[in-house]
């Protein structure tokens, strides 16, 4: 008994290893499955991960999006809890924003230059 309850932290670290992350990273594509219209808020959680920030009870969205001139790819760059939260956008040339209506479907979607 007590074997199994010493591996069961090991266990749980092991499985977590194993959960499933957008693939945001270096992407030429990233954005391109954005439609408005058609793409929903759940398809854009998939794909995206977690938003930056969230507004009028999540109807709308936004991500900071940065560019990698070397692999011409976009990437989400994750929101960076500091002190100064001017020096964390730093990498990042764009904040996309994405408005959806009741149902979740997108509605509306821009990229917002900010560098």
């Amino acid at each position: 008994m007590k074997s199994a309850l010493a591996a069961l932290p090991l266990s749980i670290l092991l499985l977590a290893g194993c959960a499933t992350v957008p693939e945001t990273r270096g992407r030429a594509d990233l954005l391109d499955f954005l439609a408005d219209g058609q793409t929903t808020r759940a398809e854009v959680l998939l794909k995206l991960g977690q938003p930056s920030a969230k507004f009028e009870t999540e109807k709308i969205l936004t991500y900071r999006v940065a560019f990698d001139p070397k692999k011409q790819a976009y990437y989400v760059d994750a929101r960076q809890e500091q002190s100064s939260a001017w020096s964390t956008w730093e990498r990042v040339k764009w904040s996309l924003v994405l408005v959806f209506d009741e149902q979740g479907v997108l509605q509306k979607h821009s990229r917002v230059e900010v560098n």
